[in-house]
C-alpha cells in the first residue's frame, strides 16, 4: 500500500494525496510541491499513512521540499501586484464590453501564470481579451468562470449567524441542500431566512438533518390520533427538538402540549372502546366528514341547492317535436254579390258628438211611425211581429233594413 501526506492549498481547500518521499513533515507544514501547473506552494493537512490503490486518482506527485523564508517573501511579493492585475482588466473587460464580473486575480508559485477568476450569467467569448491581456502582462493568462458559492468561499465574509464563513473556514465540498431539508427542519420557507450571502440555501441545513430525521421518527404524525392524560385527540404539530407534541382534545377542542412520555397511539384504545360498543350493541357515531378544501365545499353547497320554482324559470325546457307545418292555401276570391252586400264600416263617432246623433236618430224614426199608423188597419192586425221587427231595425239609410221593407210591401 502506497504512503501519502495530505495536502492542501487552501485553508478550506480539497485535500490531494502527494509522495512526502523521505521528508518528516507535520500537520502545518508549508512545502513545496509539483502539479500539473508547476510548482505551488502548499500545507500539510495530515501526516503519512498508508492508503489503498484504489483511493488514488491519476498519478502520484512528489512533494519537493519544505518552504523556506525566501519562499515565502517571493509569495508577499507577488500577492501585492493582485489589486493592480485587477484593475486593469477590469479596464480590459470594459473596453471590450463583456457581460462578466471579476472576483479575483491570482499569481502562481514562479510568477509564470496569471489567473483571473469571474462570474457571469452565461458562457463568455473571453479569447480576444485573453491576447490583450497578456500583451500587457507579459505572462501566461488564464481566465475562470465560477458560481456564487465559490465567489462567496473567495471573498469570504460572515453568515447570518454571526461567525465566519462555512466555505472559507473548513467547509472543502459544498453540501448538497434542498429545499426539503428546511421543511423537514420546521424552518419558514422565506428566501432571506434560509438563505446565505452567495444568495443559495445555507450549507448548515445540511448538518442536522439526518438528526431531524431521526428525531421525527419518534413522534406520531400530523393527523394521528393519540392518547392523553385528558382524554383522546389529534395531532396537529410538532416540537422535535423538545420531543413534543401539540394535541387538539375531542372533548374540549382546547390545544395542549404533551411530552412523548405521556401519550400514546389512540389504536388500541379506540379498537378495545369499538368491541365494547359492539358487545353493547351501540351503534358507532358516524365520523365526521374531512375539510376537503373551499372549491370543494362550494361545490357540494351548488349540488345541494334547493332549487325555487322562479330559478327553475331559467333553465332549459325539453325540446318538443315541432307539429307539421299547416298546408298553404290560396287566398279566397270574393263574388260580386259577396261585395254587394258586405256593408261598409262606419266610423265609430267620438263620445262627444254622441248627443247631435241620438238627436237625428229620433227625428228619423217619428216619421216612420206616422206612416206606420196612416196604413190600413188590415195589414197592422196581420202582422204584429213586423211591426217589432221594424222598430228593432236600424235607422235609414241601412241596404238591408230597405231590402226588407221592399218585400214586406
Amino acid at each position: 500500500m502506497p504512503v501519502v501526506v495530505g495536502i492542501r492549498f487552501k485553508d478550506s481547500g480539497k485535500i490531494y494525496y502527494f509522495d512526502p518521499r523521505d521528508l518528516e513533515l507535520r500537520v502545518g507544514d508549508q512545502v513545496i510541491v509539483e502539479t500539473v501547473r508547476g510548482f505551488e506552494l502548499a500545507k500539510v493537512a495530515f501526516e503519512r499513512r498508508e492508503v489503498g490503490d484504489d483511493e488514488i486518482v491519476g498519478e502520484l506527485k512528489p512533494v519537493v521540499r519544505r518552504a523556506e523564508a525566501s519562499d515565502l517573501m517571493r509569495i508577499a511579493e507577488l500577492q501585492q501586484y493582485h489589486a493592480e492585475a485587477l484593475a486593469r482588466c477590469a479596464e480590459k473587460v470594459q473596453e471590450h464590453g463583456l457581460p462578466m464580473k471579476l472576483v479575483k486575480a491570482e499569481y502562481s508559485f514562479d510568477g509564470s501564470r496569471l489567473t483571473f477568476y469571474f462570474t457571469a450569467d452565461q458562457r463568455v467569448d473571453f479569447r480576444q481579451l485573453v491576447r490583450d491581456l497578456a500583451r500587457t502582462f507579459k505572462t501566461r493568462i488564464e481566465l475562470r468562470q465560477i458560481g456564487p458559492r465559490d465567489e462567496a468561499k473567495m471573498l469570504g465574509g460572515i453568515g447570518p449567524c454571526g461567525r465566519i464563513l462555512c466555505c472559507t473556514s473548513f467547509l472543502p465540498d459544498y453540501a448538497r441542500v434542498t429545499i426539503k431539508m428546511a421543511k423537514d427542519q420546521d424552518l419558514p420557507l422565506n428566501p432571506s431566512k434560509i438563505s446565505g450571502v452567495c444568495g443559495r440555501l445555507l450549507c448548515c441545513l445540511s448538518y442536522e438533518h439526518e438528526q431531524y430525521l431521526e428525531m421525527r421518527a419518534q413522534l406520531p404524525k400530523r393527523g394521528s390520533w393519540v392518547m392523553t392524560p385528558d382524554g383522546p385527540g389529534e395531532v396537529i404539530g410538532q416540537n422535535v427538538l423538545k420531543q413534543q407534541v401539540l394535541v387538539q382534545l375531542a372533548s374540549s377542542g382546547m390545544i395542549e402540549t404533551y411530552d412523548l412520555s405521556h401519550i400514546t397511539l389512540a389504536t388500541e384504545q379506540v379498537a378495545a372502546l369499538a368491541r365494547a360498543r359492539a358487545a353493547e350493541g351501540i351503534t358507532p357515531v358516524s365520523p365526521a366528514k374531512p375539510d376537503r378544501g373551499e372549491r370543494r365545499m362550494l361545490r357540494d353547497e351548488i349540488d345541494a341547492f334547493d332549487w325555487s320554482d322562479d330559478l327553475s324559470l331559467l333553465e332549459d325546457e325539453d325540446v318538443l317535436p315541432s307539429p307539421p307545418p299547416a298546408p298553404v292555401l290560396p287566398p279566397p276570391v270574393e263574388s260580386k254579390r259577396d261585395t254587394e252586400q258586405k256593408p261598409t264600416p262606419k266610423s265609430r263617432p267620438h263620445r262627444r258628438n254622441d248627443q247631435p246623433m241620438k238627436a237625428k236618430a229620433e227625428a228619423a224614426a217619428k216619421p216612420a211611425k206616422t206612416s206606420a199608423s196612416q196604413q190600413p188597419a188590415t195589414a197592422s192586425k196581420a202582422t204584429p211581429a213586423r211591426d217589432a221587427i221594424e222598430k228593432a231595425t236600424p235607422p235609414a239609410g241601412n241596404s238591408a233594413g230597405k231590402r226588407r221593407r221592399r218585400r214586406r210591401n
